[in-house]
């Protein structure tokens, strides 16, 4: 019971971050500031409110884990030094990941002749770090990483306790998120994952074939549901970037590789630390070009 309820505050504070831009902007509209997309400054504003907003309302949520993780991250001091090593480590890790990927994605690409956006995205990106520097470095800096490691992970993780089932769930949500506005796949998603841990946690005997069920129901659900709101499988997979699909295959890993930290160490800071890491490094760059 008390897992079931973990599953649907989660949903409620996802949907919560995917409307938080939203929010800030109708209450912008309130007094008559009315955001439009060449407005970069007025697009900063509203990204770090929302950031902000919803970090801390997870942070309210997920508040039990964060205080347990700290009071075990400071039990012994002489551990301290190692935490820092680990986060170094691990963002080390970060960008091993991103130089594999990237040269598989570049393979991928070259084999089928396939165009990306990686340059248009990232042009974007810095154009609006540049155009609210500070800003931007605190959303993207600070509150990004706390805000995605508390709902990609430690919300995943206290709805899904079975191990694997939650790192495959985390990876994959992070990244489908990044490359897909098709919520019906993310809910599903994160439904069949909270009733296959549920599964293999019990002691039916018959759990493994009951969770391969489950899943290939999801798959199911998930075909019907294309073919009744896209008129037909093929329209749907015509209507797929192709190229964004590429892009995500970073997403992915490491959406993957941060669920591991968390779920082999047991404790939230890690990976915030190498996010937020890896995140200040990035912005970082941007800033100095």
């Amino acid at each position: 019971m008390e897992e079931t309820k973990g599953l649907f505050k989660y949903i409620s504070l996802f949907v919560l971050l995917l409307f938080s831009n939203l929010i800030v902007k109708k209450i912008l509209e309130l007094f008559g500031i009315i955001y439009t997309s060449d407005n970069l400054f007025l697009f900063s504003v509203i990204d770090l409110a929302a950031t902000i907003a919803v970090t801390v309302i997870a942070a309210i949520v997920y508040r039990k884990t964060l205080k347990e993780d700290f009071k075990k991250l400071i039990k012994d001091k002489e551990e301290i030094p190692t935490f820092f090593a680990i986060i170094i480590a691990g963002y080390v890790g970060v960008l091993v990941i991103e130089l594999f990927c990237g040269s598989v994605m570049n393979a991928i690409s070259a084999f089928f002749n396939i165009q990306t956006q990686e340059a248009i995205n990232q042009s974007l990106t810095e154009n609006i770090i540049h155009a609210s520097p500070v800003m931007m470095a605190i959303s993207a800096i600070l509150f990004a990483p706390i805000q995605e490691e508390l709902i990609f992970r430690c919300g995943i993780k206290n709805t899904i306790k079975n191990k694997g089932v939650f790192i495959a769930v985390s990876g994959l949500f992070f990244g489908l998120l990044h490359i897909t506005g098709n919520y019906i796949l993310l809910f599903l998603l994160l439904i069949t994952g909270f009733i296959v841990s549920k599964l293999l946690e019990s002691k039916n005997k018959y759990k493994m074939w009951l969770s391969v069920i489950t899943i290939v129901i999801a798959i199911i659900i998930f075909f019907i549901a294309m073919i009744l709101l896209k008129g037909g499988l093929m329209n749907y997979f015509n209507s797929l970037n192709v190229s964004e699909i590429i892009n995500g295959i970073v997403y992915v890993a490491l959406g993957i590789y941060f669920a591991s930290v968390y779920a082999y160490t047991d404790n939230i800071y890690y990976s915030i630390g190498i996010h937020l890491l890896t995140n200040g490094f990035a912005t970082t760059l941007i800033l100095l070009k």
